[in-house]
This record gives structure tokens, sequence and C-alpha cells, in this order.
């Protein structure tokens, strides 16, 4: 891929012979952050909770009695960070950790009613914008894009900030 570096003041007009404007890139990650920054605000208000914390208890709900690991695993953070985030959901009183007969050092996880009904109040899609369109790619096209991430993600100063990146698996 061949970029133009161009002015703010006379940017090129598109070519279809592949020649990419950075400006028309970056203007494309804006309508991507105001449509994540749209639907959180919506979750928000129609739920109540944030955009993770529903993420966390759609997971739940789809598989009653997952494990924090499992479920720091299907949304790709780390587990102290879906610890923190079952605190906040447990306060509220929209889950439920109880500790497995089998093995009890295993702590389950389970939707209460409460948890049940701002699940049914939130927006879709539960996980996010941004992961749903990104699920929605076919197996190419997210391949193309995350390795131009990659290679975005390398030129980047501050690329590299401690605890920010966690490995990531399959959505």
């Amino acid at each position: 891929m061949r970029i133009v570096r161009t002015s703010s003041h006379n940017p090129p007009p598109a070519d279809p012979g592949g020649v990419s404007d950075p400006v028309a890139v970056l203007k494309l990650f804006r309508v991507i952050f105001q449509s994540v920054n749209r639907h959180s605000h919506e979750v928000e208000r129609k739920a109540g909770i944030g955009g993770a914390q529903l993420w966390a208890l759609a997971e739940i709900s789809g598989r009653p009695r997952i494990t924090v690991t499992e479920l720091a695993k299907a949304m790709s953070i780390h587990q102290s960070t879906a610890s923190n985030l079952l605190e906040k959901l447990e306060s509220q009183n929209y889950i439920a950790r109880n500790r497995s007969d089998e093995d009890r050092r295993v702590v389950l996880l389970t939707l209460t009613p409460q948890g049940e009904e701002v699940l049914n109040k939130a927006p879709l899609p539960y996980r996010g914008v941004l992961s749903d369109a990104l699920l929605k790619l076919d197996a190419a096209g997210l391949a193309m894009l995350q390795g131009s991430l990659e290679q975005l993600v390398a030129q980047l100063e501050y690329k590299q900030l401690k605890g920010a990146f966690e490995p990531l698996g399959k959505m």
C-alpha cells in the first residue's frame, strides 16, 4: 500500500488505483470512535450501566455458571480486570458468585433477576458495536485489517503502555 502525505488544506482526489489519503483514513477512525461512543451512551441511558458491564452480563447470561477465568477470556481482558468488573455487578445485585460443589476453589457466575432485567432493557449488540462489526468481517478482511493495524501501532510512540494490551484471542 502506498501512502500519499498531504496537507489538510489540499487533499488529493480519490484515486481508484489504490493510493490512500491519510486524512480520509483518519475520518474513518473518527466514524468508528463516534459510533462506539454513541452506542456506549445509549447503553448507559437505557440500561444504566457501562458497555463493559453489559458485555459481562451478556456473557454470563449466555453461559450460566461461567468462571471468572472463562469470562476474562471471552472478553479478552485480564482476570483482575474481570474481577473488578464483577465486584461492581455484584454490588448492584446483577450477578451472583457461588463456589462450585465439585471444586470449592472455583467461583461460578450467574445472573440475578435484576441482572436479567438490565440485560433486557439494553440495546443490542451487547458486546458493543465495534466487536460486533469485527465478528461480521470475513477471515480475509479481518486478517488484512489486523495486519494494517499492527503496522499502524508499530508507528505509535506510546504503543507499549504497561498493561494496556492483553493477548487477543478469538472474539
